[in-house]
């Protein structure tokens, strides 16, 4: 039977950010790229844009609090925008606050039930349940998503009886309610919830589009009235958030949808009639029809246009050489209401028809409606003018900060120019930033793979170039070596910790002697190998920390060695190592083992180790060599005598340990995580023990590592399982890596 344990202590949930609080951790942007930028129309330039404006939002919430609920359409609107933000930014505050937001709604939509402005905020819930995958993100939505699609939706859409509350009486309603049903529908591939919202979509439409002006009336209270000029009354916002909703429900439609065409060709006849009206300042101001009567820019309306005029250019349904111009117009103008502090600026404030709207006027679905803009310009510049040939993409709902991946060195050289090859760079295209990178040879002349250093937070995806030149020397996150100088010692660190293990000269001392993995407990992260060796006192706290961890005749940290009923056989000390890469990025060597005697079978084994920047994991491979085809083994962490704390988790795969805190020295976290489930995990009065068969010259694959609290990073067990859960999360489903 499967089962969890969790020994002498207590995993407690982890305490997030409540709107209104200061943030935590990773912060908003609080400033624009330092690289200057002559084309406003880059990725890179639109990208610093979007921080700038989604940084500013978020600090005047913290600081004033929200001006309306945050599950109210307006904040629904905004949330749009910063979900399309998170998915090309670095920094993974934005997507965590958009978590938080869902937390602290307890995932609900607004009291008014059948309101659509009052499940607008269902977009995101959708938007993030297709990355997470936590069914508590949907499911209240989707009982309320059941019954609109449930309901007979036979009233008039004439504007009274309180109609908007039932149904999609105004064109507004049209970006709040169906989109939300869409992303709905693609997040758990129920249809109901699409065809649903394409009924309603044109139920509202046959009642308030005008298809002679190809234009759609606020609500039925607008149809007949005129503007200053004689003109029909059309407000620049609502037919916004009409463009809006139509290009997120076609965002939406499967290939082959039947009803896609419809939704074309709306979009298309409001497109030329939309880009026909933008001013000369590049807004389309309040009222489409008469704006002379209302001479102010107005970014809310103008920023969904230039949102869906871009997504009609990126998936061929217009004409770019026609609408280019109007888009990079639009977006001038927009880029021109931000003030230097990030604040955006010209958005009419919440009203039914079209108002004035100033300098200093700003509003959240302003904010949305602009970020939405920019994410739609940096895929056309992406698809157009910046080669981004390494594509590397978060779909796990983890943030995955500075994390390492490999690519094989043969698919990543295919797509370099022979000159790039002899030297090269790799640059975020989103950032101007330099990427990290290590050559790996594994011990041999050519090159095998080449790891990559990055950030890609939950949702978003790292588009880097390869381009000539010398690469930024990269400091040494990870180092080893065989240490003759102290009988025989193999140590490696990295950034985060240090470990050893055990070589043929110190058999010689059996005071010393000891079997399993040791672990050097850091506060730096330099590297301190060679300087802690050569001072000779690292079992004294000289301020970068220590070794004071206890292995003896035991697995130590996370070793493992052949088994039998209630016996380890235990081989003697490593006779070779050999050094098969050696930083900036990861460190890895072999260690070969003599044989001795499991039982009654002669085994050999050869432990292959690395460790990577920034992890506090090692992977370990093991290679036995035996008569068979398989033998019982077992992976073990040292107990102490006194109470720590263990966890046991046989479905994940995970054991970790939090030993009992060691005086002034502060406490040490053990860890192992397997690619599996690992039934039959236990303690017994040394160790931990997780048990697995290894077959004859088959690799024995798992991780293992270390925290310490005094380090810094993780500071009690609760944070240390934590991490180890979603390590064996990140190996299950790692960051997908293309080469266009």
């Amino acid at each position: 039977m499967m089962m969890k344990k969790i020994i002498a202590g207590s995993l407690l949930s982890l305490t997030f950010l409540h709107a209104g609080l200061p943030v935590q951790a990773t912060g908003p942007v609080t400033r624009q790229h330092a690289a200057v930028f002559t084309d406003a129309y880059t990725a890179a330039a639109v990208r610093a844009q979007m921080e700038k404006v989604g940084s500013w939002q978020w600090r005047h919430i913290t600081a004033n609090g929200w001006n309306h609920a945050p599950t109210d359409w307006t904040n629904g609107a905004m949330y749009a925008g910063m979900m399309s933000l998170a998915q090309v930014t670095s920094n993974p505050f934005f997507v965590d606050r958009l978590v938080q937001v869902g937390k602290d709604n307890s995932w609900n939509t607004g009291p008014d039930r059948f309101f659509a402005d009052e499940y607008c905020v269902g977009q995101l819930y959708s938007q993030l349940y297709s990355v997470y995958k936590q069914p508590v993100m949907i499911d209240k939505f989707r009982q309320l998503a059941d019954s609109i699609v449930a309901a007979p939706h036979t009233e008039s859409l004439e504007w009274k009886n309180g109609i908007h509350h039932r149904e999609w009486a105004w064109c507004d309603a049209l970006f709040m309610g169906p989109p939300a049903l869409a992303y709905l529908s693609t997040a758990t591939g129920d249809a109901r919830y699409l065809e649903t919202a394409d009924k309603l979509w044109w139920k509202t439409t046959d009642f308030l589009y005008n298809k002679q002006d190809s234009l759609y009336y606020r609500d039925g209270s607008y149809i007949g009235k005129k503007e200053k000029n004689g003109t029909n009354v059309y407000w620049s916002r609502g037919n916004g958030w009409v463009m809006g909703g139509l290009v997120r429900m076609l965002d939406n439609m499967p290939t082959g949808y039947a009803g896609k065409a419809r939704f074309q060709d709306l979009y298309k006849q409001m497109a030329y009639k939309i880009a026909a009206l933008q001013t000369a300042d590049g807004t389309w101001h309040a009222s489409l029809l008469d704006p002379d009567s209302y001479p102010a820019k107005e970014t809310s309306g103008t920023g969904f246009y230039v949102y869906a005029l871009m997504w009609g250019v990126n998936n061929g349904l217009l004409p770019e050489k026609t609408f280019l111009p109007v888009i990079q117009k639009g977006w001038q103008a927009l880029t021109g209401c931000v003030q230097p502090n990030g604040k955006l600026g010209f958005v009419q404030e919440i009203g039914a028809a079209p108002g004035k709207a100033t300098a200093n006027d700003t509003e959240v679905y302003g904010v949305g409606a602009f970020l939405l803009a920019g994410s739609e310009l940096i895929k056309y510049d992406l698809r157009k003018n910046t080669p981004a040939p390494v594509v590397i993409s978060n779909n796990t709902g983890i943030n995955r900060i500075d994390e390492i991946v490999e690519i094989p060195y043969g698919t990543f050289a295919a797509r370099l120019s022979k000159q790039t090859q002899k030297q090269f760079k790799i640059v975020d295209v989103l950032s101007g930033e330099e990427i990290a990178y290590q050559l790996l040879y594994e011990g041999g002349k050519t090159a095998k793979k080449i790891l990559l250093q990055v950030t890609v937070p939950a949702a978003a995806t790292l588009r880097a170039n390869v381009v000539e030149g010398a690469p930024a020397p990269v400091k040494a996150k990870a180092y080893g070596r065989y240490v003759p100088e102290r009988k025989d010692d193999y140590a490696w660190e990295n950034d985060r910790m240090a470990y050893r293990m055990y070589g043929k000269a110190l058999e010689q001392v059996p005071k010393e002697m000891a079997f399993g993995i040791d672990v050097w407990a850091k506060r730096t992260t330099d590297m301190v190998i060679d300087t802690w060796y050569k001072l000779d006192n690292y079992h004294h706290d000289n301020g970068q920390g220590l070794d004071y961890y206890s292995v003896g005749l035991t697995l130590g940290a996370g070793d493992t060695a052949p088994s039998g009923k209630d016996t380890i056989y235990f081989p003697k000390n490593y006779r070779q190592s050999k050094t098969l890469d050696n930083g900036p990025l990861r460190t890895t060597f072999s260690l070969t083992y003599d044989s001795w005697q499991a039982g009654n079978t002669a085994v050999t084994v050869t432990k292959t180790i690395s460790l990577d920047a920034g992890s506090q994991l090692n992977k370990m491979q093991l290679q036995y060599s035996f008569k068979g085809k398989e033998i019982p083994v077992v992976t073990g962490i040292v107990r102490r005598k006194e109470p720590g704390t263990v966890l046991l988790d046989e479905k994940t795969g995970v054991m970790g340990y939090w030993e009992p805190a060691h005086g002034e020295d502060g406490t040490i976290g053990t860890g192992c995580v397997f690619a599996r489930e690992v039934p039959g995990m236990k303690t017994d009065a040394v160790h931990l023990l997780s048990p697995g068969t290894a077959g004859n010259q088959q690799p024995y694959e798992y991780y293992f590592g270390a925290a310490w609290n005094k380090g810094g990073r993780i500071t009690s067990a609760e944070e240390w399982f934590s991490y180890l859960e979603t390590f064996a999360q990140k190996i299950r489903q790692p960051l997908q890596v293309t080469i266009q």
